[in-house]
């Protein structure tokens, strides 16, 4: 009997998983904020495809709080103990596939479908980690301090309960503004027992320090007609083309060192805010807000039934993500949240 590969078995499918990995991770509006330093705010974490395991540490070590000595004061018996916080990241399997079903159905259209196949799974495994990592940044049932959320435009706004504190945006005093964005900034940087750090990005020969705004598409519609954001970013740019009110793209601009990319995704609570107003969950990220656990990269692969009849195409990969909370307080992030009422 002789066996006879077809172009569609799995011998080129094992070329195509580093292309498959790269571009679905590439179509993920968080991937430029990925890397695997903790000056990152998507921390990447790769030792579990390294080595065998279902789980991997993330430290944090404290910043020293004691005041030393000075002058002829004996050091011994003033040393402090270095403190470390940890969080651990659980992974898992996480697959899909898709069946052509037979020949026919390959016979009848024009297009190649082993490709429309792995386009379609790209698309599916990059829409499922921005869910993951979504989900991740506003959960709400971890780390839940005053330090880092601000309902509305004041802290008065804070309660212990999430929905009470929800009930008091409104649509009135609550939208997106410069104001509510520097006042969350200043949260990150002097509130709590810890501060957020900022993420650095080069520009150029420079490390600039900066915070991102996620921020949904009402809230983002809001903050466009705050005339200090429209003098900074609006009305610089030197060609109409390249206004944020012109060109669409993500990244509608930067304000007090912060960037604000538009994110369809961020969750809305419908009905929360006072007088049954919706509310959005925007978030502003520094360093380390996340982390994401590989256990396997994304693997594809390419099967054949039927005696050749039948092709199926998967996508799998072992992962888990996190938003990352020590000492039971948020470590990356602010929950930013503000009206968000339909047009």
């Amino acid at each position: 009997m002789t066996a006879t590969i077809q172009t569609t078995h799995g011998v080129s499918a094992e070329q195509w998983s580093s292309e498959v990995f790269g571009e679905y991770l590439g179509q993920t509006p968080f991937f430029n904020f990925m890397g695997d330093s903790s000056n990152h705010i998507i921390q990447v974490k790769e030792e579990l495809t390294k080595a065998p395991g279902d789980s991997v540490t993330v430290q944090l070590r404290a910043k020293l709080s004691g005041a030393g000595v000075t002058g002829d004061t004996a050091l011994k018996g003033n040393e402090e103990d270095l403190v470390f916080y940890d969080q651990k990241l659980t992974v898992d399997t996480l697959r899909h596939a898709v069946m052509l079903r037979g020949e026919m159905s390959e016979k009848r259209v024009a297009f190649d479908l082993r490709n429309q196949a792995r386009e379609a799974l790209v698309d599916w495994a990059s829409d499922k980690l921005k869910s993951s990592i979504i989900t991740a940044l506003t959960d709400t049932s971890s780390g839940r301090v005053q330090a880092r959320y601000l309902y509305g435009a004041t802290d008065a706004n804070w309660d212990a309960t999430h929905s009470t504190a929800l009930a008091t945006v409104d649509s009135t005093n609550d939208k997106l503004t410069t104001a509510m964005i520097s006042r969350a900034k200043r949260k990150a940087l002097l509130d709590g027992s810890r501060k957020v750090r900022p993420f650095t990005y080069k520009n150029g020969n420079k490390l600039e320090e900066l915070f991102v705004l996620f921020a949904h598409p009402y809230a983002v519609r809001d903050l466009l007609e705050d005339q200090a954001f429209k003098d900074v970013n609006v009305h610089i740019p030197t060609s109409f083309g390249e206004s944020v009110l012109v060109h669409g793209q993500r990244y509608k601009g930067m304000w007090d060192g912060v960037m604000i990319f538009e994110c369809d995704e961020m969750p809305i609570d419908s009905g929360a805010g006072a007088g049954s107003i919706d509310v959005a969950h925007n978030v502003l990220c520094g360093a380390q807000s996340v982390a994401i656990a590989w256990g396997k990269r994304t693997n594809y692969k390419e099967d054949v039934d039927d005696y050749g009849h039948e092709n199926g195409f998967a996508i799998d990969e072992i992962r888990g993500v996190e938003k990352l909370v020590f000492n039971s307080m948020d470590h990356g992030v602010v929950h930013v949240f503000s009206a968000g009422e339909v047009d």
